[in-house]
């Protein structure tokens, strides 16, 4: 198959798995580990439901690529959109294990600020995607001509 027009979702997973420690996805054979992270890139490209440029819905899932080429900027937003959904399912792993253990117990724990951090670094790579998305669409001077 020419993938010359064409991103393989190999090269946004190098890219987010480059961007996080995580020794959970290291445990994982090549199956599962395929899976959840076409999982976190399905789930990532909808930081791009507004995208004017490309449809991102336009994808091969047999085939694990893209329809069209994304450039290295798209790759590296998508890259952190997977970054955010696996920030994410942590958090919520986290918020689980607090209601198991309860307040006081999770806190004796320390739990409380790993909590935190996953909260702070949610917010942020949701501002950092949402401006980079608007900073490369108003920059395209084909879609707004000279109000770019």
């Amino acid at each position: 198959m020419d993938t010359g027009n064409k991103t393989q979702f190999d090269e946004v997973y190098e890219v987010f798995l480059a961007s996080i420690d995580s020794y959970d996805l290291a445990k994982l054979d090549d199956d599962e580990l395929s899976d959840t992270l076409k999982s976190y890139l399905l789930s990532g490209v909808e930081v791009f439901d507004t995208y004017i440029d490309k449809e991102f819905t336009d994808y091969d899932t047999q085939n694990s690529c893209f329809n069209f080429k994304l450039n290295r900027r798209e790759i590296n937003i998508l890259a952190k959109a997977m970054k955010l959904e696996w920030v994410r399912l942590k958090k919520h792993s986290q918020e689980l294990m607090e209601k198991a253990y309860g307040d006081r117990d999770y806190s004796a724990i320390q739990g409380y600020r790993y909590l935190e951090e996953l909260q702070l670094m949610e917010v942020q790579l949701s501002k950092e995607i949402k401006n980079e998305i608007n900073t490369i669409e108003y920059a395209n001077s084909d879609l707004y001509g000279d109000m770019a």
